[in-house]
């Protein structure tokens, strides 16, 4: 690497710290940040060169490790988050707990991870056999999130190639509930959550890539998870 290059690169600590686990040269990302600055979802997005079609005979063939995975549990009260909703809905504002993970879970990437500070972060929800990414920035209402969200439902898009840093899969309402899921191509992290049928709680399993979220980075987001969906007045401000 070109220190002098390097040195001159606008990139956020954690950026920096990804790239050199993955052994990605920075003069090699693309920063998307203020002024170009380099965040993490840039490394996490990154996609290296094809390989040449034809490698040479003696060339050995190249090897590619599997992702270390750790899973982490929370249980999350849903009753303040119910008061809210049914307050809302007889003002005529309608949402349902969708619309409130994806703002949460961009809230949480905000509050932990110094490379969502530029004030978004791509989050996929998973519909059925479909995903769809939204940027769950910090500043966009939460109406109208919602309605992003709804229009992605009555179509048929998929964004299984578009880059996101987590998936979220909310089951149907059981008191089963995954012990393990695995992570979805180009996901670092998926939350699985079950609603339990009295409706009273969401039990909410996190797989992470630990080479992108380390173990202190995973518990920090799912515990800045529940506090949102536990305390959701904050998520409308």
């Amino acid at each position: 690497m070109n220190v002098a290059v390097a040195s001159r690169l606008a990139v956020s600590p954690y950026a920096r710290r990804l790239a050199r686990e993955r052994n990605l040269p920075l003069e090699a990302l693309r920063g998307s940040g203020p002024g170009g600055r380099i965040l993490a979802a840039d490394v996490l997005d990154f996609v290296p060169a094809d390989v040449p079609a034809e490698l040479p005979a003696t060339a050995p063939a190249p090897s590619i490790a599997a992702p270390s995975i750790a899973a982490f549990a929370t249980s999350i009260a849903l009753g303040a988050l119910h008061e809210l909703l049914a307050a809302l809905e007889s003002s005529g504002k309608v949402f349902d707990i969708d619309d409130i993970l994806l703002r949460a879970a961009g809230s949480a990437f905000i509050e932990i991870s110094d490379g969502a500070k530029a004030g978004e972060v791509r989050v996929a929800l998973e519909l059925g056999k479909r995903q769809v990414v939204f940027a769950a920035t910090s500043g966009m209402p939460l109406t109208s999130l919602r309605a992003t969200r709804l229009a992605a439902q009555t179509d048929t898009r998929d964004d299984p190639q578009k880059p996101a840093i987590l998936s979220v899969r909310l089951l149907p309402p059981s008191d089963i509930r995954p012990m393990m899921m695995p992570l979805l191509p180009g996901r670092a992290m998926r939350l699985t959550v079950s609603v339990d049928s009295a409706g009273d709680h969401a039990e909410c399993l996190l797989t992470a890539d630990t080479a992108a979220f380390d173990e202190a980075t995973s518990t920090a987001w799912l515990a800045a998870l529940k506090s949102a969906v536990e305390h959701p007045l904050r998520l409308f401000v």
